[in-house]
């Protein structure tokens, strides 16, 4: 999925582990931010549930931006 003039920035998804699983407590999803506030997931999650390729969601910068 490509949108001409649009950015690509990573979303990050805090996980729950039980265990040793997930391996992993937050994983990272490339979007494509369309400069509302929402972003366009534009790769598949491996662990993350409930969301998909495509999904449009709301966002919000971390300290980190």
């Amino acid at each position: 999925m490509t949108q001409t003039g649009a950015e690509h920035v990573k979303v990050h998804f805090h996980l729950e582990t039980d265990g040793d699983w997930p391996p992993a407590s937050i994983e990272s999803l490339w979007a494509l931010d369309r400069g509302d506030g929402t972003v366009q997931l534009d790769n598949t999650p491996w662990f993350v549930r409930g969301v998909a390729c495509g999904d449009v969601l709301a966002t919000h910068p971390d300290e980190e931006g």
